[in-house]
């Protein structure tokens, strides 16, 4: 009988790639911002845009009025900008903030994971929410009235297509303000005031700026304008408009992809090496 030292092996370490990483941030992300007040904002979303559009649009096609204008109504109120400022800043008001408050941006950056990654995933899981709420509930009112026959396939596809330009035009200004405003505190309720006044303020402001001194171009400043203006042209709504569709679709998408920058450039600014 003879004695031999065991033999150990260990398979080789396979490291996750950064794909995997920021899918990870994402994921508990959209979870961690998927609470009760969430919840029943988007839910109310999806009641009153569903209940506007479906009842305009019976109406219309009873008196022969269809068209893809018709589903434009649910824009003509503020309401719905309303609710899309309300979910931005119950899901992005404390994407940032809550990090640097508590810490675990440290953890985040400490592991092997650039901050570009980072802030993409957060961008990510916060436009996800806005992109549900603004494009989700007027594609499920299409759907419905696709069901009961109230208006062509062609006509409803027509009208699929300008929620989804609208929606994601106004996810990606509201995805950016959430981000940068988040970035400039360790308070999640700070970052959610600072939402809110600013989209309130300009609204309020640039209007009224613009009427007293007779300079149409300071209504681009209000970003309600600029979502009306471009939700007014995708669904064939006749002129004029209070800015021009082309330029406030520019303004809103670039002016969000500037937020999100600056969102970057602050959080490298912030010191992460634990005390």
């Amino acid at each position: 009988m003879s004695i031999s030292a065991p033999r150990y092996g260990a398979a080789s370490v396979v490291r996750t790639t950064r794909f995997h990483r920021a899918l990870a941030i994402v994921r508990r992300e959209l979870l961690r911002r998927s609470g009760v007040g969430t919840i029943l904002v988007v839910a109310l979303t999806y009641l009153a845009v569903t209940l506007v559009l479906t009842i305009n649009t019976e109406f219309a096609s009873l008196v022969g009025t269809l068209s893809l204008s018709t589903f434009e109504t649910p824009y003509a109120s503020p309401v719905w900008p309303f609710l899309m400022l309300i979910v931005a800043t119950s899901v992005g008001a404390g994407s940032l903030a809550e990090d640097v408050g508590n810490r675990s941006i440290t953890l985040y950056l400490s592991r092997p994971i650039q901050l570009v990654d980072y802030l993409a995933a957060k961008a990510a899981a916060t436009g996800s929410w806005l992109v549900i709420a603004s494009v989700g509930p007027g594609l499920l009112g299409l759907a419905v009235i696709l069901v009961l026959g109230w208006a062509p396939a062609s006509l409803v596809l027509s009208g699929a297509a300008a929620f989804v330009a609208v929606g994601f035009l106004a996810s990606i200004f509201f995805t950016g303000l959430a981000l940068a405003l988040s970035s400039l505190t360790t308070r999640t309720l700070y970052a959610g005031v600072a939402i809110f006044g600013v989209v309130l303020s300009l609204e309020i402001a640039a209007p009224l700026v613009s009427g007293l001194t007779g300079n149409s171009s300071v209504a681009y400043a209000s970003p309600v304008t600029d979502i009306l203006s471009v939700a007014q042209r995708a669904f064939g709504i006749s002129g004029p408009y209070a800015t021009d569709p082309v330029t406030s679709a520019l303004i809103l998408g670039l002016v969000g992809a500037f937020f999100a920058f600056f969102a970057g450039w602050r959080m490298s600014r912030v010191e992460v090496v634990g005390e």
